[in-house]
């Protein structure tokens, strides 16, 4: 009996730590996810912002004025290094820059309706959209948002597309609420997120917000 008992006594002990090891390996695999040491003493620098996209990069703090000012009075150092954000986020050729992708992620019609049936129950999307879609307008989306149960566009932006929410308001309210007014008309599939991480040089991390 006594033996059954630390038989059953390991067996817990084994469990609990499994847990916590694959919790701690979940933890730091989890996608998106940039290290400490990388996001220590780095300043976020918006590289580009227009109505397809904007991009967000990390500077070293010691670099950033020097990275700000090359960026606003050297047009062809800007046009190359949004070549360079924007050759990382098609994984199928990754010719620029040699980093990695840490992260990709879309905001589509499908992770929408997911986000919103979550909260407000099964069909509450299609109950909208049903009534939006022959007139869909920023009031329409306003509902969409309280249907979500999300304090703004971009908290919903945020929890979808698993970034922080200091980045999705990086872009005007207005960039969002088209972009989900042209997702609903299919006039664009998706906003696309991308973490790209520079392992040679900076900018350490491209951040890039598409409309694709």
């Amino acid at each position: 009996m006594r033996y059954n008992k630390g038989i059953r006594l390991t067996n817990l002990i084994l469990c609990f730590t499994l847990m916590l090891s694959v919790s701690t390996y979940a933890a730091e695999s989890t996608p998106g996810f940039v290290s400490e040491e990388i996001q220590n003493n780095m300043v976020d620098v918006v590289l580009d912002s227009s109505n397809e996209r904007y991009i967000v990069v990390s500077i070293p703090q010691d670099k950033a004025e020097e990275y700000k000012n090359q960026i606003e009075t050297d047009r062809e150092f800007r046009e190359a290094e949004i070549e360079s954000a924007l050759g990382a986020t098609d994984i199928s050729s990754r010719a620029l820059p040699p980093g990695k992708i840490l992260h990709q992620k879309k905001l589509n019609k499908k992770a929408i309706k997911k986000a919103v049936d979550a909260v407000s129950g099964t069909g509450s999307f299609a109950n909208w959209y049903q009534a939006a879609r022959f007139y869909m307008t920023i009031a329409e989306i306003k509902k969409l948002i309280k249907l979500s149960k999300k304090a703004s566009i971009f908290a919903l932006s945020a929890d979808i597309l698993v970034v922080a929410i200091s980045y999705t308001k990086q872009q005007q309210k207005n960039w969002w609420m088209q972009a989900y007014i042209d997702i609903m008309n299919k006039k664009i599939s998706a906003v696309r997120y991308t973490i790209i991480e520079n392992t040679t040089e900076y900018p350490k991390i491209w951040r890039v917000f598409e409309r694709i």
